[in-house]
């Protein structure tokens, strides 16, 4: 099914929503394709892919990185100043990862998308607990927190 997206510049083409993706032209730029950004999914991935070892949301989770309740709700998603904030900590987390789990977390286009839709919804980030985080995750954050790494 393809639908019309619209956008707040005025220099844009009305895109398309295809096969989950969305679509967007702006004029004189090839074509723009974003993964469709899932926020349920995203509370899913936040735990399942480790984010909530060093982030929290409501709380929940880690506090090696800034907490990552997001300020701008009901604001249009700026997926690309997500990723400019997680490119500019891309080192020192990278880093972390290494040392906490062997290797970076490596997460697909979808899954980044779906966190950040997770991220910047505030209804599925209240539904947020610590339910969500699977068991051998929280066991990693409970030896963590007990060796005083927290």
């Amino acid at each position: 099914e393809t639908m019309p997206v619209c956008a707040d510049d005025t220099s844009a083409v009305p895109g398309t929503v295809s096969d989950g993706e969305i679509h967007v032209t702006v004029k004189g730029m090839p074509e723009i394709v974003l993964p469709s950004m899932n926020p349920a999914r995203g509370r899913v991935y936040f735990a399942t892919r480790a984010c909530v070892v060093c982030h929290s949301v409501n709380g929940v989770g880690g506090s090696t990185g800034p907490a990552l309740d997001h300020e701008a709700d009901g604001k249009a998603i700026e997926p690309l100043e997500f990723v400019t904030r997680m490119w500019r900590g891309a080192r020192p987390m990278l880093a972390l990862q290494e040392s906490l789990f062997g290797e970076p977390i490596d997460l697909t286009p979808e899954e980044l998308g779906d966190i950040i839709a997770f991220l910047h919804d505030a209804n599925e980030r209240k539904k947020f607990s610590e339910k969500d985080i699977p068991a051998f995750i929280r066991d990693f954050m409970a030896g963590r927190a007990g060796a005083g790494q927290r």
